[in-house]
């Protein structure tokens, strides 16, 4: 259930995949060593802006949440061109024993220079399959109001607006709407 065992190499021909070859990206599960590159992405200012936690993100903190994802059965992939980290989507379930086991929270951050470039989407599409294989029917996400990019690709993905939750995120400007979008799964 924990899909350690699943992961994607990106088709040839994908769409949007400037700057790299398709065949380059893998977007399979994070390991010990990804955990200092994921971290130094948390603390990229461009890139903590519309993260829910606030840099400086210590390193144990990473660690700790690698621990969790693992204990909790979530996903938590690497994006990989080549060799180089590109960024993370992952999967929080919600407990599984409750009346809301079937949904859970999709996150995805990537390092600024390879935005624009077809990672988020195929990245988000790789996670919508993960949670298609674990029985999944409902995937949430929080986008903050002015994440212009993030809700771009997640509409691209099939994602729809549920809502806001008026004041629910204190940016470095202040406080701000997140935009909660949900995809149900077939």
């Amino acid at each position: 259930m924990q899909g350690e065992g699943f992961g994607v190499q990106a088709r040839k021909g994908g769409a949007g995949m400037t700057g790299c070859t398709a065949d380059d990206v893998a977007i399979n599960p994070v390991t010990e060593r990804d955990l200092p590159g994921l971290n130094r992405l948390t603390n990229d200012p461009a890139v903590a802006r519309f993260l829910d936690l606030a840099p400086p993100v210590a390193f144990d903190r990473t660690v700790d949440f690698y621990r969790y994802i693992r204990a909790q059965w979530g996903a938590w992939w690497a994006i990989r061109v080549g060799e180089e980290l590109a960024g993370s989507v992952g999967l929080i379930p919600a407990d599984p024993s409750s009346r809301l086991g079937h949904t859970a929270s999709l996150f995805i951050y990537l390092d600024p220079a390879w935005w624009g470039r077809g990672l988020g989407r195929r990245a988000v599409e790789a996670m919508v399959e993960e949670a298609g294989r674990r029985g999944l029917v409902r995937l949430e996400v929080l986008v903050v109001d002015g994440n212009e990019r993030s809700l771009r690709l997640f509409f691209a993905c099939g994602f729809e607006s549920e809502g806001r939750r008026r004041d629910g995120f204190l940016g470095d400007d202040g406080l701000c709407d997140l935009i909660q979008l949900a995809l149900i799964l077939p």
